[in-house]
């Protein structure tokens, strides 16, 4: 997903609800055309970011192209009913995304292509990207997340690494924010991210009971929903190769800090209720905290 670069999530979901609407099959010339007309700009590389969507789409089997090279929404996604807002098309994303049994574990290097094969290159980059220090100084690729990787992975080799090239850091500056797994900022004349998967949380809390549960219990689910956060199945792949967990938070017992000020920020939007019971197993919510939080309800709706 980060190897077409020039991919971008808004005209993925502007495609897909065309293909829904539209109930039928297109060649991706016709579909270029459609959305770029003749005139609009007639440079020869104007259609690339067409065409390199269409290929994202398909890696994560969302687009089907046939045998005449015809173009038609996959069959798990047929039945999508247009138009798909932001939120609905980012929950879909997240289902073809996190496919373990299309994909494997993707830490667990490939030769060639099968490397990058499905959404193993973006989800291996999500889950690096969220084991570093969202209290820390946003991430740019010269200034942080060069050196951190060539630290965490102990080589200058960077097909060793989580994000390979600042072309591939390009496209995931764009998928990650659309995903819900950061905050997009601009420091010293840089654009940055900050691993801060807030909305991410938030989408999966849908799927959570709205019962109060021991925070254990309640980090525990959210990995297996989310497996590129701490806990998380893709997660722990990384952490054996790294040989520990780079986040301080963790290192420090307390919830992994990306996970932890997206629940901080949850709290205060009325979507989270912590609890501090007596004589109940609990863990900090930040390495800064000094009471342990025990218990999480899940609260229906939001404050506006």
């Amino acid at each position: 997903m980060l190897n077409p670069p020039r991919s971008l999530p808004g005209l993925a979901r502007s495609l897909v609800n065309f293909l829904a609407a539209s109930q039928k099959e297109w060649s991706e010339k016709e579909l270029i055309a459609t959305v770029k007309p003749e005139g609009l700009n007639d440079d020869k590389t104007a259609g690339d970011g067409i065409s390199n969507t269409l290929a994202v789409l398909r890696a994560i089997n969302m687009l089907s192209t046939g045998d005449d090279g015809a173009v038609s929404l996959a069959e798990g996604v047929r039945d999508v009913d247009p138009p798909l807002n932001v939120t609905k098309f980012r929950r879909l994303l997240h289902r073809h995304i996190f496919d373990a049994e299309r994909d494997g574990d993707p830490w667990t290097r490939q030769r060639g292509d099968g490397d990058t094969s499905g959404a193993r290159d973006l989800v291996r980059a999500l889950s690096w990207f969220l084991a570093q220090d969202a209290l820390g100084e946003p991430l740019s690729w010269v200034e942080k997340v060069q050196p951190r990787q060539s630290s965490q992975f102990k080589t200058d080799d960077h097909t060793e690494w989580a994000i390979q090239n600042d072309t591939r850091w390009g496209a995931f500056s764009r998928w990650a924010p659309a995903l819900g797994f950061a905050t997009p900022l601009f420091v010293r004349s840089r654009s940055c991210l900050v691993p801060l998967p807030v909305v991410a949380i938030e989408d999966a809390l849908v799927d959570l009971p709205l019962d109060r549960l021991p925070v254990d219990d309640f980090l525990a689910r959210l990995a297996r929903r989310i497996p590129v956060i701490h806990g998380g199945a893709v997660r722990t792949s990384l952490v054996a190769r790294l040989e520990s967990d780079p986040d301080p938070g963790v290192t420090s017992e307390a919830v992994d800090s990306s996970v932890g000020q997206a629940l901080r920020i949850l709290e205060g939007r009325g979507r989270l209720l912590f609890e501090r019971l007596p004589d109940a197993k609990g863990t900090l919510l930040s390495r800064f905290d000094e009471g342990r939080v025990t218990h999480v309800t899940v609260v229906l709706g939001a404050k506006k």
